[in-house]
């Protein structure tokens, strides 16, 4: 009788053990899929916004921030980051479910399917951008930054103006891996990707 329960006491730790594993397991390998940090990604957007406003003014009605998010090399567990401003204008046929706010500039994340990065930010009312009636051959000052499985920064394009954006992503506190190489070409510099001011 004794021997026969504690057989079922060993079964039912079994069945304990193996359920603890396998929740363990959909554990580790929903939340270790390469997704940026919040703040990292809300850096970025930050830098990328004082870049192009030391450039030009930039409307908040005429500059929509589009940002997309990429994880198409898991094998390597890269991820990249691009991010630009469009104008309403020249928008045409791009698709998203949701529009949000950050810094007083309105934001969308065309073709998104990461949740985690849709709740990075706050969600207000949706609004149809795609104001164009025929497609535009309009070129964008777009960022884009890639990192690796350990959220450095190990790739930066435009390269002309990479040594200008490592510059401000560092002063925001973005880690840049070992095997990140500067283009010897791009200046750290960013006034010299900025409109001199002109004298009174």
């Amino acid at each position: 009788m004794q021997q026969s329960i504690q057989v079922r006491k060993n079964n039912l730790i079994r069945k304990s053990m193996k359920k603890i594993i396998l929740i363990t397991l959909i554990f580790f390998f929903t939340f270790n899929k390469s997704a940026i940090r919040k703040q990292d990604l809300h850096n970025i957007i930050k830098g990328y916004i004082e870049y192009i406003s030391k450039k030009r003014k930039v409307n908040p009605k005429n500059g929509i921030l589009v940002l997309a998010f990429h994880d198409e090399t898991k094998e390597k567990g890269e991820y990249s980051v691009d991010i630009a401003f469009f104008d309403p204008k020249v928008m045409k046929n791009m698709k998203y479910n949701h529009v949000y706010t950050f810094e007083g500039y309105k934001l969308i994340l065309p073709d998104n399917e990461c949740k985690a990065i849709q709740k990075m930010f706050k969600k207000i009312s949706y609004e149809n951008f795609n104001q164009a009636e025929i497609e535009v051959d309009y070129e964008v000052e777009s960022w884009h930054i890639v990192f690796n499985k350990i959220d450095e920064i190990n790739f930066l394009s435009p390269s002309v103006i990479s040594g200008c954006m490592k510059s401000i992503l560092k002063s925001k506190n973005l880690k840049f891996s070992d095997t990140y190489k500067d283009v010897s070409y791009s200046s750290p510099d960013c006034s010299k990707f900025t409109p001199a001011k002109q004298s009174p």
